[in-house]
């Protein structure tokens, strides 16, 4: 029997409850999982693993970048998935200064697709701008500089209006302003934030305290000024191989809290459009790995796209659940093994835990839904209740 192939799994985030969910469908698809993260995460929790690894002290780019090479030199994974926005970036910058025939960077080569188009990925502004130019469907924006060029932005559109950092994540730096007042205070109070090198503070919550440094993080800090599509917000989420993709799941947000924040409640859907936007998107940036996208569905029923999640996505460990398995795809492409076509169902709800919980202790979610509680996983569901979502 062939061994099987070796994924790893590599998270600076602390408590991002997708990627905590994901090495136990990795493992059910096939893959020897080990994962990379910090001793304290919710994804050093997970029972569904088989080699653990954990970041050093240091916390500068760095010693991070030293632990990885010795991780890929001693367990030599087949492949590695970023856990979250902050990994991406940093894994496409240690791609950049590895030697470009070593070990480590033929994997994360295989593993990123195109590094430098991972980063594009993660800027809310140059995916609008790739998107517009391959005719998908997305809001009107712009880049501002200055509060009067919002101003000038919604004497054309009209409020609400939506302002976003372009690098951010689960609905953070998005606001929507609904008048001049709020656009100006939004933006001004984004604008007199130091530089990203003097306020590592403001990443305690992402990082709990720990530094990473800058040059090994640079992502687009632009703020952009968007057209409100009223309507629902809808997912996707996509395994991907050198621009190929290789199997997508659509949802649509049922709940969730803040508005602008994660889904608690989602429903499967199908969306035809959704998934050719995807196709589009990953084969023009030639990405590998998983890969999500979110939309707004409008009025007229049609998706507006409106960011990528160049990661696991919440609902990726959910693909077998509804017939297609994004997890047994990627396993499938990287063994060669002939995976049966099966198109996703539709109808399926569910209720993430701990969010659905948290936002309403009494929701009939909890009961008339599919509850993704990880009883079989006791150490990650203590983890997670802790974390608080």
């Amino acid at each position: 029997m062939p061994p099987r192939p070796k994924i790893l799994v590599v998270a600076l985030e602390l408590f991002w409850v997708g990627i905590a969910r994901l090495p136990k469908a990795l493992q059910a698809a096939g893959f020897e999982v080990g994962v990379l993260c910090f001793k304290d995460s919710g994804l050093a929790a997970t029972r569904f693993c088989d080699c653990r690894f954990f970041w050093p002290a240091s916390r500068r780019g760095g010693a991070l970048a030293g632990a990885l090479q010795a991780v890929v030199q001693a367990w030599q994974p087949d492949f590695s998935v970023a856990g979250d926005e902050l990994t991406a970036v940093f894994l496409s910058r240690v791609f950049e200064k590895s030697h470009p025939r070593g070990e480590l960077a033929r994997l994360l080569k295989s593993s990123l697709g195109r590094p430098a188009a991972l980063r594009e990925a993660t800027s809310k502004r140059l995916t609008m701008e790739t998107a517009r130019r391959l005719g998908i469907r997305v809001p009107a924006s712009q880049w501002v500089q200055a509060e009067e060029e919002i101003f000038q932005f919604t004497r054309r559109s009209g409020f609400p209006v939506v302002l976003k950092k372009s690098f951010g994540w689960a609905g953070t730096q998005v606001a929507v302003c609904r008048d001049e007042a709020e656009a100006a205070a939004v933006f001004g109070g984004w604008s007199r934030q130091p530089p990203l090198r003097r306020r590592f503070r403001s990443w305690r919550k992402v990082l709990q305290g720990r530094e990473l440094a800058t040059r090994w993080l640079p992502a687009d800090r632009t703020i952009t000024v968007s057209q409100f599509i009223p309507g629902r917000l809808t997912m996707s989420q996509a395994a991907a191989f050198g621009g190929e993709t290789l199997a997508i799941i659509t949802a649509g947000k049922e709940h969730g809290s803040p508005e602008a924040g994660p889904s608690s409640v989602v429903r499967f859907i199908h969306s035809q459009e959704m998934r050719r936007a995807t196709e589009k998107m990953i084969g023009a940036w030639g990405l590998s790995g998983f890969i999500g996208f979110d939309f707004i569905q409008g009025a007229d029923g049609f998706p507006w796209l409106i960011e990528c999640n160049p990661r696991p996505t919440p609902i990726a460990h959910l693909g077998a659940r509804v017939g297609e398995d994004v997890c047994r795809a990627l396993y499938c492409r990287l063994t060669g093994e002939l995976r049966p076509r099966l198109a996703q169902e539709a109808g399926l709800v569910v209720a993430h835990f701990p969010r659905e919980q948290l936002r309403d202790p009494n929701s009939p979610y909890l009961t008339s839904a599919f509850h993704d509680v990880p009883v079989d996983d006791p150490d990650l569901l203590q983890k997670l209740s802790e974390s608080r979502g």
